[in-house]
This record gives structure tokens, sequence and C-alpha cells, in this order.
């Protein structure tokens, strides 16, 4: 099935060398596109830290530093099934996780810490919208769990 995304970036030739993560999702090898699908998926859920501290692809054995033009993971949906456990997020390497904190940037997106704090995950439109329902004032509310939604400015590719 063809990625609607696909018209959206073919290539980046302003993209740093090596591999890079643009803010839609999609990977680049020295500006070009990688198009192979299973390969996009396996670089997505091989993000890691490496010793410095900076972001890697990993295979356990070797590591291949990248550049995030953003939050190096995706919110790609959401789960509310049981108002007790609060909104639990869906990642783009498929783990899910609960919604500990939700920041809104500069540019109006929506991110939250994942991974113990350890990175930030970009909301998708799609995932930010089925939010809707919970915003009540300044923050999202389900069952007896309460989120401020905050301001906030950071270097996404950082730990929170």
């Amino acid at each position: 099935m063809r990625d609607p995304r696909d018209d959206l970036e073919d290539a980046r030739p302003d993209a740093p060398p090596g591999l890079y993560l643009s803010r839609r999702g999609n990977w680049f090898h020295d500006g070009e596109r990688v198009r192979h699908d299973r390969l996009s998926r396996l670089l997505s859920g091989s993000i890691g830290r490496g010793d410095d501290g900076g972001l890697v692809v990993t295979t356990g054995r070797d590591e291949l530093p990248f550049v995030a033009e953003d939050a190096p993971f995706f919110v790609l949906t959401i789960r509310a099934d049981d108002p007790c456990a609060g909104i639990v997020l869906c990642l783009s390497d498929g783990r899910q996780e609960p919604l500990v904190d939700v920041v809104v940037g500069p540019d109006d997106r929506l991110r939250s810490p994942i991974g113990n704090g350890a990175y930030w995950a970009l909301f998708t439109r799609s995932a930010a919208q089925l939010l809707e329902p919970f915003v009540v004032d300044d923050a999202l509310v389900c069952g007896l769990r309460r989120w401020p939604v905050r301001p906030g400015s950071a270097d996404w590719s950082c730990p929170p």
C-alpha cells in the first residue's frame, strides 16, 4: 500500500550526511529517502542513546548515530479503553506507554516524554485529534486522571 507521506518528502537535500529522521517520520540516508518499509520500521524500532547521550540506531552490538529533525518517536494513536488506566500512547516503534505529561511547543504541536523521560514523542495530527474529547480547559482529563497541557520549548532530540 502506498504511504500517503510519499508525496510530501521524496528527498531532503538539506538533511545532514548520514541517517536523518524527518519531523514527518520519514528516514533518509545522505538526503535520499529510505523507501523500504521494513527497513524504516527496523530503524524506528532500534532507536537508543549512545554513550555520549546522542541518538543512535542500535542492533545491540553496532550503533549508528542519526539526527532527528524533531522528536525521535511519534505518537501514532492513543487508547483510552480503561478510564482508570488513563490515556495510553501507541508509539512509532510499536511500544505502548501511559501518558505522563503533555507539552505544546512553539510550533503548536503536542509532545510527551516517553521511555522514563529518556525521549520525546511527537503526536501525529491524527493522534492529537483523538485527544479532543479529553480536553477540559488547559488540561487533558480521563477518568480521575488530569494532565495539564503546559508550554515547552526544547531541543526535542535531547532528553526531557
